[in-house]
C-alpha cells in the first residue's frame, strides 16, 4: 500500500472515530458564552402564536420568559433561568397555564435542563431527576433561532421544534 494510500485511510478511521463521540471535544458552558440566546424571539410561521425572551441579568444569568397560544389550544407561559449550578449550568424552567393560575410542576421543583454540549452559537440542555432522556437544543443563525426538544410524554417520545426569528423592534 502507498504511503498516501495509507495516511488517506488513517486520516478516514480518524475522522470516523471522532464522529461517533461528539461530545467528547464539546466545549465547557459558561454563562457568557449563552449571550447569543439574548433578544425577543418570534414564531417565525405565526409571530402573533408564540414568542420567546432572553435577557442578561446581573451576574450574567440568562433570565427568560415564554408563550405560546397554538390555534384551538388554551396556551401556556413558561418563566426560565439559566444560572450557575454546581460546577455547570443549568437551565431551569416552570410552565403556567394561560391564564396563570395555576403552575404544571410541582410547587417546589421546576424542571431542570443541565448545559451539555456548548458551542459558539449552539447549547444542548439535557434533563435531570424525572426529565432524564430529555433534551432541548438552542442554534442560532444570524436572525434566526431553532429550538429543537425531545421530551418523553407519559414514556413517549414527543419531538417539538420551534423556529424562531429575532423581533425587529
Amino acid at each position: 500500500m502507498s504511503n498516501r494510500r495509507t495516511l488517506y485511510c488513517l486520516l478516514t478511521l480518524l475522522a470516523a472515530v471522532l464522529a461517533r463521540q461528539p461530545t467528547a471535544f464539546a466545549q465547557p458552558c459558561t454563562l457568557a458564552g449563552l449571550h447569543w440566546m439574548a433578544g425577543t424571539w418570534l414564531n417565525s410561521q405565526d409571530a402573533s402564536g408564540a414568542q420567546e425572551r432572553w435577557v442578561v441579568a446581573p451576574g450574567d444569568l440568562l433570565m427568560g420568559s415564554a408563550w405560546e397560544f397554538p390555534k384551538g389550544h388554551v396556551g401556556y407561559a413558561e418563566v426560565m433561568a439559566i444560572r450557575q449550578d454546581g460546577d455547570g449550568i443549568s437551565m431551569f424552567l416552570r410552565h403556567f397555564d394561560g391564564g396563570l393560575a395555576r403552575a404544571w410542576e410541582e410547587p417546589t421543583s421546576p424542571m431542570v435542563f443541565a448545559a451539555s454540549d456548548c458551542g459558539a452559537s449552539t447549547a444542548t440542555f439535557s434533563g435531570q431527576g424525572a426529565h432524564a432522556g430529555e433534551h432541548m437544543t438552542y442554534t442560532r443563525s444570524s436572525d434566526a433561532l431553532l429550538i429543537v426538544a425531545d421530551f418523553l410524554h407519559q414514556g413517549k417520545p414527543h419531538h417539538e421544534e420551534w423556529h424562531m426569528r429575532l423581533s425587529k423592534e
